[in-house]
């Protein structure tokens, strides 16, 4: 990889410290790990636009609903299969968000229904 002009940057005196730090663990120079955390970010926000413009695809795609309303009409299955993973990943400790979604006034979805 072509490296182009060093770009001068200024940092709070401890967020230099931090990244220094860091930089060392990764026993990598602090321009070098700056670097990787910029390319790493940039990687992140370019996964995250395409996971955003596919489910802006299945909610287009769904089909006998209407669109409008608050964005989410259509994404119904996709919202109970991530609902769904959350509850297995939490396992039976979920009264907290069952209490903070009753407290907003929607209904709390429960298998017992």
């Amino acid at each position: 990889m072509r490296l182009g002009e060093p770009i001068r940057v200024r940092l709070s005196i401890e967020k230099q410290a931090i990244y220094e730090a860091q930089a060392m663990a990764a026993e990598v120079p602090l321009g070098t790990y700056l670097r990787q955390r910029l390319e790493k970010e940039d990687a992140v926000l370019d996964e995250l636009q395409m996971l955003r413009r596919a489910v802006e695809r299945v909610a287009d795609r769904a089909p006998g609903e209407t669109k409008g309303g608050d964005g989410l009409q259509g994404m119904g299955g996709v919202m109970l299969e991530m609902l769904l993973t959350l509850r297995q990943l939490a396992g039976a400790k979920n009264d907290l968000a069952q209490k903070e979604i009753a407290r907003l006034g929607y209904d709390v979805w429960s298998s017992n229904k």
